[in-house]
C-alpha cells in the first residue's frame, strides 16, 4: 500500500512539475496575476519543485519495500560508477548554462543555442546524467520502490524531451533542427 501511495505521489509531482513548466500555464498566470514577473514565477516554480522532490525523496527512503536482488562488491561497484558518471555529467551539463537565470536570480533571457561542452555529444546531457544516476541508485539499493522510481523517471524524461524539443524548435528554428540532425538526444551515436 505504501508503494502505491509513493507511486501516486511521484506521478502527481511529475504532472504538477510539467504543468507549471508549460508556456500556456505561465501565460495564463501572468495575465491573472499581473504583479507576477517571469523571474518571480521562475523562483516560485523552483521552490515548489525543490520542496516537492525533497519530500518525495524523504518518503522514498523511509517507506519499506521488497528487495529484488542481493548486492555485493560487483553490484556496488557498478552502481558507484553509474552514480558518479551521472553526477559528473549533470555537473558539466549545468555548467554549460546560466544557472542564475535558471533558478530565477537574474532575468531569463534568450541565449544563443549551446552546442559546446556536453551538448556536443547529446542534446540533453542533464537528462542523460539523471538517468544514469537513478539507475545507479536502483542498483545500489535494489528495492522495488527504487525500480519504480527509475522507470518513472525514465518515462518522464523521455516524454519531457518531446515537449522540450518542441519548445527549442520554436525558439531556435532551423538552427535547432540542424542540431537535431547532427547530435543524438541522450545517448551519443545511439538515441
Amino acid at each position: 500500500m505504501n508503494e502505491a501511495m509513493l507511486l501516486l505521489a511521484w506521478l502527481l509531482y511529475f504532472y504538477i512539475h510539467s504543468l507549471l513548466a508549460a508556456s500556456s500555464v505561465k501565460d495564463f498566470l501572468a495575465k491573472k496575476f499581473t504583479v507576477m514577473s517571469p523571474r518571480s514565477y521562475r523562483i516560485g516554480y523552483n521552490i515548489i519543485g525543490l520542496t516537492g522532490i525533497l519530500l518525495l525523496f524523504y518518503f522514498q527512503f523511509i517507506i519499506p519495500s521488497t528487495i529484488l536482488f542481493t548486492t555485493g562488491f560487483i553490484t556496488h561497484s557498478i552502481a558507484f560508477c553509474l552514480l558518479l558518471a551521472g553526477f559528473i555529467i549533470m555537473i558539466f551539463a549545468i555548467s554549460n548554462y546560466d544557472w542564475k537565470s535558471f533558478v530565477g536570480i537574474t532575468e531569463e533571457k534568450k541565449f544563443a543555442l549551446v552546442i559546446a561542452g556536453m551538448n556536443k555529444y547529446v542534446r540533453h546531457p542533464l537528462y542523460s546524467g539523471t538517468m544514469l544516476f537513478v539507475m545507479g541508485f536502483f542498483i545500489w539499493q535494489p528495492y522495488f520502490k527504487n525500480l519504480m522510481l527509475m522507470v518513472l523517471m525514465w518515462v518522464y524524461l523521455a516524454i519531457g524531451i518531446v515537449y522540450e524539443e518542441r519548445k527549442l524548435v520554436k525558439l531556435y528554428g532551423d538552427v535547432y533542427k540542424n542540431y537535431q540532425k547532427k547530435v543524438k538526444k541522450m545517448i551519443p551515436f545511439i538515441w
